[in-house]
């Protein structure tokens, strides 16, 4: 269970102030428990200028303060610098918005000032017109990037991190490298699948399956109109099938390693075998946990 993704429920129709508020939260966490580390962050968000900004000073986060007439996401301030972040996450940046809060910002007493834009890609640059030496402009993938590079010492940090890097993965905010083993990696998991269906109509011929794909699974539904009884993979995983059922109170899973099968070094027919048997083996369970 991922924290982030179970209060992010309850902010119907606040998803980019529920980020931010998670994104301040992570940071301020960092700055309390790894200090240093959380600094050295800061930089490589607010940009290489702000080398100096944090090294001696008290650094305060906070979100949604005003700026002139504006209200910008994300503060960061010590005793003579700001840094201030627009953060977007679907939405498009408004008309003139950061050309205004680049005027507001020139207007603060601080000796140093750094404009920052946080979005899911460079496309958003874009969306505004002001000079780009005016303004350090990050996306989230970067943010999930140097996250999962920082060596970590302190447990609740360590697991804050994980779990907000999971997070951003699960809104698709994150990047990971597509290599060219992709194009044997289709196919494969094309075929995979089909053996799957196949797998399943040969062990429980009564079953019609239902094919479901989501962003981190694949599989299919036991029951055409029910979602409880599901077979398939999880595409971030290590290679294992499931066989899940839903009751009303437990839930049944049933988990074939692939790996421990020594699976992909048997013959096409002894692959679906083994399938077969898993299947069966795992329905027959099923079973057995509905008539309880």
């Amino acid at each position: 269970m991922n924290i982030f993704e179970t209060l992010s429920k309850y902010a119907d129709r606040q998803e980019e102030n529920f980020l931010t508020e998670s994104f301040v939260y992570l940071l301020n966490e960092m700055l309390l428990r790894e200090t240093e580390t959380a600094k050295k962050l800061l930089v490589d968000i607010c940009g290489d200028s702000t080398a100096n900004w944090f090294e001696d000073f008290k650094v305060s986060i906070s979100a949604q303060s005003s700026l002139g007439e504006g209200r910008p996401d994300i503060f960061i301030s010590t005793s003579n610098s700001l840094a201030v972040i627009e953060v977007k996450h679907d939405s498009k940046l408004g008309k003139q918005q950061l050309e205004g809060y680049c005027k507001d910002l020139e207007k603060e007493e601080k000796e140093n000032k750094q404009l920052v834009l946080l979005t899911r890609s460079r496309h958003s640059i874009k969306e505004t017109e002001l000079d780009r030496t005016k303004f350090q402009h990050v996306c989230w993938y970067e943010i999930s990037g140097w996250l999962s590079e920082i060596n970590i010492n302190n447990e609740i940090v360590d697991y804050l991190i994980y779990q907000f890097i999971n997070f951003l993965r699960s809104k698709g905010m994150t990047m990971e490298k597509v290599k060219s083993e992709i194009s044997e990696g289709v196919p494969a998991m094309f075929h995979f699948v089909n053996m799957i269906e196949s797998a399943i109509l040969e062990a429980l011929p009564e079953i019609k399956p239902r094919i479901n794909t989501a962003r981190d699974n694949i599989g299919f539904y036991l029951n055409h109109n029910n979602k409880n009884t599901w077979i398939g993979l999880y595409l971030s995983e290590s290679p294992n099938l499931y066989f899940e059922h839903q009751g009303k109170k437990e839930k049944l899973v049933k988990i074939f390693s692939l790996i421990d099968a020594c699976f992909f070094s048997l013959s096409a027919g002894e692959q679906l075998e083994k399938m077969i048997e898993f299947i069966s083996a795992s329905y027959q369970a099923y079973l057995e946990f509905t008539a309880k």
